[in-house]
Parts: C-alpha cells; structure tokens; sequence
C-alpha cells in the first residue's frame, strides 16, 4: 500500500513537468516574419482621379501614374500623398520625386530654354509626398484627363525592417485640379483673377503591400 501511494506521488510530479517542457518547447519554435524583398500594387477600380501602376514597375520600384477622368479636360493638377514610414519615394532623371508624361505643356509659347519648367514636387516630414504640374503655354488648349498626366515612384527600403505580407499605407489626402475655363489665352487680366480658383479633386489609391 506505502509503494502505491508513493508511484501516485511520483506520478503525480512528472506529469506537471512534462506539461511545463512542452510548452517552453512550442513557444521557442515561434518563426520570425521574414524581410520583405518587394512590393506589389494593385489598382484602385473605377474611372475617376486614381494612381495606377505603370508597366515600368520593377519588384523594388513601383511607378504609379496618375490618371484622371477621360474628357475631362485639365490644365494642371496636385496632390499629397501619405505614405507608410516604411517606405520611401523614388527621384526620377529630373531630381524630383515627381515626373512629367508630356500631357502638359509646361514651358510658355516662347520657349526660352532658360525659362523654369511648371512642375514641382517634395517630401515632407511625416513622409508626406508633395507634387504638381501645370500647363503654362495659355494659347495650348487644356488637355485630355484620361491619360498619364504624371507620375511618382514607391521604392522598397530594406533599412526600414519590412517584412513580407505588412500592409503600407497609401492615401492622397489632398488634391486639386486646374479647370479647362482656367488660363484660356482669350481671359483679360481681370476675367483670369475672378476665375483662379483650382478644383478640387478625389484621388483613389489602391493597395500596397510587401512581399
């Protein structure tokens, strides 16, 4: 009877200690997320103001255009965009952040090769992107909305700790557009002030993630 009681006690013990390796055991085999080593983009839907991924995208470079409502004519537009800390906006071959498709006409009808292009961009802090373009030659009709009026770039930034499968805000918190009846040649200086006033505008975004 004494030796049942103790095989009861001793039974007793080891059960306990077996739970208690099991679980430092299941917990130490936790997998850490891997880095993230590109990112991808899918469009936003709809026919409206939107970015949309353009076909020079790489995996590490995501390009994105900017496109707006077909026959909607336009003489410029500027957006902000807020993005993810985590990632950083490209610089194309004119130092900016920001590029010009040709839509525009962004030199005045003398084109004097010294006169400043009508196109500016930044980012501020909080990495919030800043951009615009605008058509500066008035005899040029205002242009088609429905094609790449420019474009920006989202680059992978390894430093950042990225890891696959995270979720990267994008949003355009803040758009306007120039109107078609804005700058025509035929406007008095007087007509041209009473009518300055940019639109403005919905910008759609789609989803931007890491892989």
């Amino acid at each position: 009877m004494r030796f049942r009681t103790l095989s009861l006690l001793l039974a007793g013990l080891v059960l306990p200690l077996a739970l208690a390796c099991s679980g430092s055991s299941s917990s130490s085999s936790a997998v850490a997320p891997s880095p993230a080593t590109s990112l991808s983009y899918s469009d936003p839907s709809g026919t409206g103001w939107r970015l949309v991924k353009d076909a020079s995208s790489t995996g590490t470079r995501i390009v994105l255009d900017l496109v707006g409502p077909s026959g909607t004519k336009t003489r410029g537009v500027g957006f902000n965009l807020q993005a993810s800390p985590k990632v950083k906006f490209g610089v194309f071959a004119n130092g900016l952040p920001i590029n010009d498709t040709g839509v525009y006409k962004l030199l005045s009808a003398a084109a004097d090769p010294t006169e400043p292009v009508a196109i500016i961009g930044g980012v501020k802090t909080g990495n919030l992107l800043s951009v615009g373009i605008y058509q500066k030659d008035r005899v040029q009709p205002a242009q088609d909305s429905g094609s790449p009026l420019c474009q920006i770039a989202i680059v992978l930034d390894p430093a950042q700790g990225i890891s696959a499968g995270d979720a990267l805000q994008l949003q355009v918190v803040k758009a306007k557009a120039t109107p078609e009846d804005i700058g025509a040649v035929s406007d008095d200086l007087w007509t041209l002030n009473k009518k300055m006033r940019m639109a403005d505008i919905t910008v759609a975004t789609g989803s931007l993630s890491a892989n």
